[in-house]
């Protein structure tokens, strides 16, 4: 899987566990920022009409067409993050020989706004920016479409691309002991580049047969963008009491769950809340 996408082993690979942590902790300057992105994250889940704000403006710049409401953001956020995204980067992680819990781990304390939105429409730009450059993306066309709903999005994400392949980014040291393939900073300007140039140039496809399972292909290529994740959430039939049951299940699974074998959450996404034309391309397998 990882050398379909291109990636190569991590530059950190190898190094002391106690000189990872120690990145990823951070001085002072470093955990401000965690602190004032956390705050501004935690803001944005108390003001739904800001999550708004930002979708109206993505549809006004012709990202989106529809604008779901905040019930139906959330569970597509926990169809797009539990069940396809995590899924998928216990995969990749497999292939990069990355351990799964020690790493999350070190991403949350190196930036815990950058874990905790499930959408990345609550997150404030620079934890957008943060996430972009602490973790690998196929194609980060998805967070760079999400930054043009912030003032300045991608010109600072553009700006701290290339402190990064500078060596001078502020969290440079958490940064680079974090990103999971070792080509990724290096390209990245490049991807930014591109967008700047075409703000509407499409994801990047799926290659073919990236995984085995048809229902993990579905998901990774309807949530390839932004447009196909509002797409997907408009046509989800749910309220906010169903939204709110639907993340205590994901507490549930993570937490307790996950010990006692039990899964209450779905292992698969809504089929008949995807685009036709995707669903199409994996057809379900017989039992």
């Amino acid at each position: 899987m990882a050398e379909r996408q291109g990636a190569t082993p991590p530059p950190w690979l190898g190094r002391a566990r106690w000189r990872l942590w120690a990145d990823v902790v951070g001085g002072l300057r470093q955990n401000w920022d965690k602190l004032v992105q956390t705050l501004s994250l935690c803001g944005a889940y108390l003001r739904p009409a800001l999550v708004r704000r930002r979708l109206v403006r993505l549809r006004a710049l012709g990202h989106i067409e529809t604008v779901p409401t905040l019930a139906q953001l959330l569970v597509a956020g926990r169809d797009q993050m539990i069940v396809g995204a995590t899924e998928e980067t216990k995969i990749f992680y497999r292939h990069q020989h990355i351990p799964w819990i020690s790493h999350n781990l070190r991403r949350f304390f190196s930036g815990p706004a950058t874990m905790l939105d499930p959408i990345g429409l609550f997150a404030p730009r620079d934890a957008l920016v943060e996430h972009v450059l602490q973790t690998f993306h196929r194609h980060p066309v998805y967070d760079l479409v999400l930054l043009r709903a912030h003032d300045s999005g991608v010109e600072e994400m553009a700006r701290q691309a290339r402190q990064i392949v500078e060596g001078t980014h502020p969290h440079q040291r958490a940064l680079t002991s974090l990103v999971e393939d070792g080509a990724y900073h290096a390209r990245l300007p490049d991807e930014i580049e591109a967008f700047v140039a075409d703000p509407r140039v499409p994801a990047r496809p799926i290659p073919a047969d990236l995984v085995d399972d048809p229902a993990l292909m579905l998901a990774m290529d309807q949530f390839k963008d932004v447009g196909g994740f509002t797409r997907y959430a408009a046509r989800l039939r749910v309220g906010m009491i169903g939204a709110i049951l639907a993340w205590l299940a994901v507490g549930f699974d993570q937490t307790l769950g996950a010990v006692l074998g039990i899964k209450l959450g779905p292992r698969r996404i809504d089929r008949r809340a995807c685009d036709p034309e995707i669903a199409a391309r994996y057809p379900e397998r017989a039992a």
